[in-house]
């Protein structure tokens, strides 16, 4: 007997679906990678849990981290590249700033190791080499793809503004763009490999997305 238990995958199932089409509507979810995340809940073996196409973000701290009570907090996120004078009106409220990109993050529940599997290599190869297996229970094979941009800038310390803003942002810009391509690549195979829709090669997105990089300096 494998470790999922059919019968409380698809509970679980039915709950996260409930929960993202809650959240929808309550404008709470990412709208860049809402449509992948119903696409994907489609799969009789595949379920969503928690997703974001990348963002860009400001944060307060001295160094910048995710752990809780290190003096880590979120001042503004954006899900689309930003103009310089929203990041500057979030920087001038506090005295210690990080300007922050994040690719793409997605968390899928698989029914069996097949799939899990099988998601993971899509993952890698469209370039999100940070996915794989992260855990397993009766609910699921737990899986992350998680897209390798990443971007931490210091823009402010003890009050005093240490960083070109504008040019900081422009950078922060071409790599959310750039972490977005990569993940309609993502998507692409996904819709080919999993759903069997028509989409474009690996080699041609490849190509596509070189060619964006190139453009954006």
């Amino acid at each position: 007997m494998g470790v999922v238990d059919r019968r409380v995958f698809e509970a679980r199932k039915k709950a996260f679906i409930e929960r993202l089409e809650r959240e929808a509507l309550q404008e709470r979810v990412d709208g860049d990678i809402l449509p992948l995340l119903r696409l994907l809940n489609t799969h009789p073996d595949i379920y969503t849990t928690s997703s974001c196409s990348g963002r860009i973000m400001v944060a307060e701290a001295v160094r910048p981290s995710y752990s809780k009570g290190r003096g880590f907090r979120p001042v503004a996120k954006w899900h689309h590249p930003v103009p310089a004078e929203l990041v500057a009106e979030a920087v001038a409220e506090v005295d210690n700033a990080w300007l922050m990109v994040r690719g793409a993050i997605l968390h899928l529940a698989a029914a069996d190791a097949k799939t899990a599997y099988r998601l993971v290599e899509i993952g890698r190869e469209t370039g999100h080499k940070h996915s794989g297996i992260i855990a397993m229970n009766r609910g699921g094979i737990f899986v992350e793809i998680l897209g390798e941009e990443r971007l931490d800038i210091p823009l402010k310390r003890g009050g005093v503004l240490i960083s070109d803003v504008d040019a900081a942002v422009d950078v922060a810009n071409k790599t959310l763009v750039l972490a977005k391509l990569r993940l309609y690549w993502l998507a692409a195979r996904l819709e080919a490999e999993l759903f069997g829709r028509e989409a474009p090669s690996s080699e041609e997105i490849r190509r596509a997305v070189r060619r964006a990089a190139y453009c954006l300096g």
